[in-house]
């Protein structure tokens, strides 16, 4: 609770110094892949846009949104021995956050090559779902049976150090960075209970390592910036 506080002291800081610093806003989309070997494709994904408030020296403050995503292979049950076909049921699992995102950027170099190093505080929603699909009559039909979600409120950190200003257009750079995360939600995979079926969901970990790339937009450039 008290690094709350003090994050969001700091932001509202930094709001107010920009009627001094800011020239005026810069806005953001980007994605990030997550290296994650128990997820579908080994990878989980974020989403994000936002807004670099202003940039004064190499303090260069954002705020913004991400939605991170990711599901679990699908996991096929057979309780009644070795089948030839279709197995008995099919096991589902996602999750999904919305987070609000605050990040008191670093950036040091030049225009075309910023080195640039994000301790970004994350706060909002965690969802994790399941769902238990049963086989009825050996046919090919595996109507849910069950489907159950979790959802807690969520706060954790994140690191990414890379490039920034990778010129595409006057009004438009790029922004390539390495990422960990230390999103953590075993705790929402455990409390998904499907017990009545005898299964256990699976609780892979989120802390991991990854790759990051933003767009920037600068609507408001002109010769004189």
């Amino acid at each position: 609770m008290e690094t709350r506080k003090i994050i969001f002291s700091v932001f509202l800081v930094a709001i107010s110094f920009n009627a001094k610093a800011q020239n005026h806003l810069v806005f953001y989309g980007g994605l990030d892949l997550y290296r994650q070997g128990s997820f579908e494709g080994n990878y989980f994904g974020s989403l994000n846009f936002g807004t670099q408030i202003y940039q004064f020296k190499f303090f260069a403050p954002e705020i913004g949104y991400d939605f991170v995503f990711g599901r679990l292979p699908d996991r096929e049950i057979t309780k009644n021995g070795p089948q030839v076909g279709l197995p008995n049921a099919v096991f589902r699992q996602s999750f999904s956050t919305s987070v609000l995102t605050l990040n008191p950027k670093l950036k040091f170099g030049k225009e075309d090559a910023f080195l640039v190093f994000s301790p970004k505080y994350h706060i909002g929603n965690l969802k994790t779902k399941a769902s238990y699909y049963a086989n009825e009559n050996d046919n090919s039909n595996f109507p849910r049976k069950k489907y159950q979600e979790v959802k807690n409120q969520i706060s954790y950190w994140s690191f990414a150090v890379g490039f920034e200003g990778i010129y595409i257009s006057p009004h438009f750079w790029l922004g390539i960075t390495l990422n960990y995360t230390n999103l953590n939600i075993r705790d929402n995979w455990h409390a998904l209970d499907f017990s009545e079926y005898d299964v256990k969901a699976d609780a892979p970990g989120t802390t991991t390592i990854g790759f990051g790339m933003r767009i920037y937009y600068d609507p408001f450039t002109s010769e004189n910036d």
